[in-house]
Order: structure tokens, then C-alpha cells, then sequence
């Protein structure tokens, strides 16, 4: 029987070696390249981590807030750096919630047996 941290480690190699994770960096890298796309995804970034910490703390996320997110929004997606980037993440995220589906299947099976 083969050590379980061994076996993670190689599914960590291997998803390195994937096509979409390869994607990814290197749409984060055309991103670092370009000063604009950068800036935009910084600040993307930025509010999200705000809104997040607002929700999570229990304050009120308001009207400005919420238009503030959505117009930066819209220029993300208007931005092919950063359109990009998450078209890549989301093939990988895909990838990744397969994966912790089949590792979590046990548990599953456990829980739902009668």
C-alpha cells in the first residue's frame, strides 16, 4: 500500500503539468506584463477582498459598494489579460472539484450508508 502523502504529492506534480494550470500562469504572467492589466486586476482584487471581509464580518455591503464592484467588473471583463485568466481558472476549477469529488467519495459513501 502506497503512503497517502506520497500519492498527494504526485496529484500536486501532475496538476502542475496540466494544460490548464499551465494556462493559468501564464495568463497571470501576461497580466504582471502589462501595466493597465495589472493595475485593473490589482484593484479587482482589492474590492473583492474588501466585500468579502465586509460579509464576513457582518457589515453591510451597500448600494455603492455593489456599483462600485459591478463597474469595475464590467471593465475586468472587458480587459483579454484578465478574460483570459478567468476562463483559465474556471477549466482548472472544474478540474479541481472533480478531483475533491472522487477524494471525498468515501466520506460520502460513509455518511449516506444506512
Amino acid at each position: 500500500m502506497s503512503n497517502i502523502y506520497d500519492t498527494a504529492n504526485q496529484l500536486e506534480r501532475d496538476l502542475r503539468e496540466l494544460q490548464e494550470f499551465k494556462t493559468v500562469k501564464e495568463s497571470f504572467e501576461a497580466i504582471y506584463a502589462d501595466e493597465t492589466a495589472k493595475a485593473l486586476f490589482d484593484e479587482f482584487r482589492t474590492v473583492n477582498i474588501e466585500l468579502q471581509q465586509k460579509q464576513f464580518s457582518g457589515q453591510e455591503i451597500t448600494e455603492e459598494d455593489i456599483q462600485k464592484a459591478q463597474e469595475l467588473g464590467q471593465k475586468v471583463s472587458e480587459n483579454e489579460h484578465i478574460k483570459a485568466l478567468m476562463e483559465a481558472e474556471q477549466r482548472l476549477n472544474t478540474i479541481m472539484q472533480d478531483i475533491n469529488r472522487i477524494i471525498t467519495n468515501p466520506l460520502q459513501e460513509l455518511y449516506s450508508a444506512k
